[in-house]
């Protein structure tokens, strides 16, 4: 009996001295006879992990956003229309094929904002924020008349417009 009350009581002070507390502030206490704890992060990851501040994430297709040509004004997502200039698997190579083949599409047509990302399981590369097919499809014709890619077709996606 005295063994359960010393537990309920240690967690008990425990609780309170960790809500007193923010959580990195009680990692790097100093206490006598322990060792000690050295924390390096941004202060925005600190407010975080105490609560302080709420975790937004963005969607991977915006971080893996490489814009080619000068954009200008604000951008808007909106439903639109890409061009896939690859399709592959999921290997480094596959990778190193998707980036390439953007590559080459932006030397010729700088104007054209490249995306290669991951979509399991194959790599992919798509160029172009396009608003109609019409659209779309006057750049695949330019893009198969330079004999830049085989194969490639116009998809939906959700692109981006400028304002």
């Amino acid at each position: 009996m005295k063994r359960l009350l010393t537990i309920t009581l240690s967690i008990l002070l425990c609780t309170i001295t960790m809500s007193a507390q923010n959580f990195v502030d009680h990692l790097t206490s100093k206490s006598a006879g322990q060792g000690t704890v050295t924390v390096h992060q941004d202060s925005i990851l600190n407010d975080m992990v105490n609560g302080k501040k709420q975790f937004t994430s963005e969607k991977k297709e915006d971080k893996r956003e490489s814009d080619v040509g000068i954009k200008s004004g604000k951008k808007n997502k909106a439903r639109g229309y890409r061009i896939q200039v690859y399709w592959g698997g999921s290997t480094r190579a596959d990778e190193t094929k998707a980036q390439r083949a953007g590559s080459q599409v932006a030397s010729v047509f700088p104007e054209l904002s490249v995306y290669t990302d991951f979509v399991s399981p194959n790599w992919r590369c798509r160029v172009g924020d396009f608003a109609t097919h019409q659209e779309a499809n006057e750049y695949l014709n330019k893009l198969k008349s330079a004999r830049l890619v085989q194969g490639a077709i116009v998809v939906k996606s959700e692109v981006f417009v400028y304002q």
